[in-house]
């Protein structure tokens, strides 16, 4: 007898991502399809990655014709396409240069050598400034470097002992990173908006607090804009709404409306520190990936994505502000910035009961933190199928 898809994953899978039941066969602007042949309203984006839908006709036509061409050829060479999205990106962020590589993890692992080199460059030697700073509930990534950065015991858990070189403050307390600064911080490293704990947006005053004390320790600042840039809070970075200049930027997700693709930003500060044979990639910045994302950049741009993203993100934000209203005994609090919202829920209520029940009538969301749901839809959603995520939301809510 032959196997179902479900099965196949029991037998063959390795357990890590748990119990999957939910089966997916294609997916066309914010709807995906199911194998059970219904319809569903997507606002998890693939988890925040598919910023301009699914099947977007453009992006499509760019990797077709990409993949008909080259797909892959090593960073041995020069490409068209990796040199204009270097140039896209730079211009975007701001003077500087940058580097492409798979994933938002391989992101972070950058950020974190150009720590460790900045701090040799400043003393000289190896060990003596090599401390990074990042936040309680923070998510930097699973491998061991950016496991030992995210500050989550139950991410940490089993792998110890972690890389060596980490101390984390809370989120939105400067004071507490003041108290763990010293001569040997090399970097803070923090999410302009945290994603995977269940959307908080940091403070004006923590982000440019930070920043005057990286200046005062000769450290830098570092942002980890994986989740949260790329359009999705109002700006091409979340930071960029804050007007606080980072020294460097990960960035993955949205970059490539799909594609597997991430990247970092240096500003002129700490550029040069990536010379021949600190780092590398072998598919990282391959004209596929580039292609995608370059496909992904210029539809950002031509239907004013962000500009979007702030205008709807509101609205979202006021709907689901007035069902947490309307069911205090349920939600928490809703919050978020541009279409990067989550609503917290209040025990016994949990998010997986929710999350099940919400894709029971049409809607697919995003489990987030201990309690937590995310909105995360394409940024060129239309206001109506904000109005019919929210109808569905707050019908649900009403029937638990």
């Amino acid at each position: 007898m032959k196997m179902t898809v479900k099965e196949k994953y029991a037998k063959y899978a390795t357990p890590n991502f748990g119990v999957r039941d939910f089966e997916v066969v294609g997916g066309k602007g914010c709807v995906l399809y199911g194998a059970d042949g219904k319809k569903y309203l997507d606002f998890g984006a693939g988890i925040a990655v598919n910023s301009i839908g699914h099947a977007n006709p453009r992006w499509v036509k760019a990797v077709a014709a990409q993949a008909s061409k080259m797909a892959h050829c090593s960073n041995l060479y020069l490409t068209s396409q990796q040199a204009d999205l270097l140039e896209k990106i730079v211009r975007s962020v701001g003077m500087g240069r940058a580097f492409i590589c798979n994933s938002g993890t391989e992101a972070n692992e950058a950020l974190l050598k150009v720590a460790r080199l900045h701090g040799m460059r400043v003393t000289g030697e190896e060990g003596r400034k090599y401390r990074v700073l990042t936040a309680v509930d923070c998510f930097h990534g699973r491998t061991l470097g950016a496991l030992a950065a995210t500050a989550q015991h139950k991410v940490q858990k089993g792998f110890s002992p972690l890389l060596d070189g980490f101390s984390y403050g809370n989120f939105n307390d400067l004071e507490s990173f003041e108290k763990l600064m010293g001569d040997d911080v090399a970097a803070v490293l923090v999410e302009p908006v945290q994603g995977e704990s269940g959307v908080t947006p940091a403070t004006p005053e923590f982000l440019k607090g930070l920043r005057k004390l990286c200046d005062k320790y000769n450290a830098l600042l570092l942002f980890d804009e994986v989740q949260c840039g790329f359009g999705r809070c109002g700006a091409f970075l979340a930071s960029q709404l804050y007007k606080v200049k980072a020294d460097g930027v990960s960035m993955a997700k949205g970059l490539g409306g799909g594609f597997p693709i991430g990247a970092v930003w240096l500003s002129k500060t700490c550029a040069d520190l990536l010379t021949p044979g600190t780092h590398g990639t072998t598919f990282g910045g391959n004209p596929l990936a580039c292609a995608a994302a370059l496909a992904t950049l210029d539809e950002l741009d031509r239907c004013s994505l962000a500009a979007n993203a702030k205008k709807l993100g509101a609205y979202l934000g006021k709907g689901l502000d007035e069902i947490a209203k309307k069911y205090p005994d349920k939600i928490k609090l809703a919050r978020g910035l541009g279409l990067m919202r989550a609503v917290l829920f209040k025990e016994p209520l949990s998010n997986a009961e929710v999350c099940s029940k919400l894709r029971a009538n049409g809607l697919v969301l995003i489990p987030a933190g201990s309690n937590a749901l995310r909105f995360l839809p394409p940024l060129n959603i239309k206001k109506s199928d904000i109005d019919k995520a929210l109808k569905i939301f707050d019908k649900t809510m009403k029937g638990l």
